[in-house]
């Protein structure tokens, strides 16, 4: 008897890849994955004013290789970005953390032969601001060697840690952090709050940002880890470091902070809204209540007219307290999601979905 093996996937993966943004970090972990699985993939570039460094030998190889024009092209980024020209059957990923789409995301939507975004929740979102193509939640993934139980942590001896890692901005809510936090816990309290932030917008002043917040001076320590390049394994021990991961963030694409802190075994607050109640319930973590809707920040032309989540700062207040006072309650919540995301959310997880999306399409 002749096995006849199939031939690889062909796949022209369009995207961003060599620079420090959440699209192309992303990018190409789903792109190592599917070449991996044995996909023939090409990389067809986007254009971006940043230089591009790869250091990857195995993205350098899958740059240099001949693109098939007329194979499945995934363009992986903004909407806008999208290559709505290309001859082949065309797929555009991606996502946006806002309660509605531009009219140009749209249309560019409308443009290609099918929409992937990381939740239902973002199909939901795609498919009630007028995307008539089909739209499929594809989620995304974590790195299972960098976080995990076994990191080595450092913890903060005497010090319940509270910890969250964001890209200062409106809306990773840092105001509703830092002001719930001052309301829950006083200087007596055994406490701390940690902030790894990042800010490379040159025309925000973290600084003045917090000292308008009126924080009270004899208020529960906070930490700055600020505009820190971390190595490969020190995110990992970060998280390990910490005793609860925190995050009232306005909307998530994904919320990938979120989902390494819950494989690292701490128990997370995060808001119940976005891309995250992909993975994040009440089994798992400490699932914050949205108060209200509110508009988005105007800064940011992609959100001009629409609203993302308002957390509930009071009840913020009540489960910074409540994993406080229930250690206990709260390691075993940690633990669950421990073992739970890596039965589900690794990038190997997410390559396998595309894979056998792409090949009921051949």
């Amino acid at each position: 008897m002749t096995i006849v093996q199939a031939p690889p996937l062909q796949i022209v993966w369009h995207s961003r890849w060599g620079i420090p943004l959440g699209y192309a970090i992303t990018s190409e972990e789903l792109a190592l994955q599917l070449d991996h699985l044995g996909a023939n993939v090409m990389h067809r570039p986007i254009a971006w004013h940043l230089p591009a460094v790869i250091r990857n030998p195995r993205l350098r190889a899958i740059m240099d290789r001949p693109v098939r024009e007329h194979a499945i092209q995934v363009s992986y980024d903004q909407a806008d970005l999208f290559d709505t020209s290309y001859p082949g059957p065309n797929i555009g990923y991606t996502m946006l953390e806002i309660d509605g789409l531009p009219p140009d995301w749209v249309a560019a939507c409308n443009a290609m032969d099918e929409i992937w975004t990381p939740s239902a929740w973002g199909a939901k979102t795609f498919i009630d601001a007028g995307v008539r193509k089909p739209v499929l939640a594809m989620p995304l993934g974590y790195d299972p060697l960098r976080f995990h139980l076994g990191v080595p942590g450092q913890p903060i001896a005497g010090r319940y840690t509270f910890l969250s890692v964001f890209e200062w901005g409106a809306r990773k809510g840092p105001d509703v952090l830092l002001k719930a936090y001052a309301r829950a816990f006083t200087k007596r309290d055994d406490v701390l709050l940690l902030l790894r932030v990042n800010n490379h917008d040159g025309t925000l002043d973290v600084a003045r940002q917090i000292h308008d917040l009126g924080l009270p001076a004899d208020g529960p320590p906070i930490a700055l880890i600020y505009n820190r390049q971390l190595q490969p394994g020190q995110l990992g021990s970060l998280y390990r470091s910490a005793n609860c991961f925190v995050l009232p963030s306005r909307g998530e694409g994904w919320g990938m902070p979120i989902l390494e802190a819950m494989a690292c075994g701490l128990p997370v607050i995060a808001t119940n809204w976005s891309g995250q109640t992909e993975f994040l319930h009440a089994g798992v973590g400490y699932p914050l209540r949205v108060r209200s809707m509110a508009p988005a920040d105007p800064h940011c032309p992609y959100y001009i007219g629409f609203r993302w989540a308002e957390p509930d700062s009071d009840h913020l207040v009540e489960l910074l307290r409540h994993v406080y006072h229930n250690q206990s309650e709260a390691r075993a919540i940690g633990m669950h999601a421990a073992q739970e995301v890596p039965l589900r959310w690794t990038w190997a997880h997410a390559a396998q979905r595309i894979q056998q999306r792409l090949q009921k399409m051949i």
